[in-house]
């Protein structure tokens, strides 16, 4: 298994996307959840040892992007992403909490709204395969699929 230190969380993932011939601006949404999983099972953290101190969230809803600062288009969307939460050891500050972002956004139809908001959390390589199970067979992934994408960000910041 590789590593990468916290901090270059991003650049690990975008190297790894790279490694697998993806391109961030044109990257599916299967192709980027399957990145994400695959990321967490093969690449490590090394300064995110403790318990739940690298973990995943599978989270979906619809958001008006006015109140949630986030770059490109403002407005209502349906967003569904995979996030890895990562704690490193050694904090800088008391709520050292830093979040590696993957969001696939779309334009918010009755039955993307239907789906309502709502996630689900991995916290350890041994729940990695019920919890790849459960997100690329859940009702928000499937929706999704053949669904035009309006926005595609990847993003790295500190959230705690």
């Amino acid at each position: 298994m590789s590593t990468f230190e916290q901090r270059q969380a991003l650049e690990a993932f975008r190297t790894f996307l790279g490694g697998r011939g993806l391109i961030e601006a044109t990257l599916s949404l299967p192709d980027g959840f399957e990145a994400m999983l695959d990321f967490y099972a093969t690449v490590q953290a090394s300064d995110c040892t403790a318990e739940d101190a690298d973990m995943l969230l599978f989270q979906w809803g619809t958001y008006d992007r006015a109140y949630l600062p986030r770059g490109g288009e403002t407005g209502v969307f349906f967003d569904i992403n995979l996030m890895r939460q990562l704690i490193p050891d050694v904090q800088e500050e008391d709520d050292d909490i830093w979040q590696l972002e993957l969001n696939f956004a779309f334009e918010p139809t009755d039955s993307l709204r239907a789906l309502g908001r709502n996630g689900r959390w991995c916290h350890s390589l041994q729940q990695l395969h019920e919890f790849r199970n459960y997100v690329l067979t859940s009702a928000p992934f499937t929706a999704c699929g053949n669904v035009i994408i309006r926005q595609r960000t990847l993003e790295y910041q500190c959230v705690g």
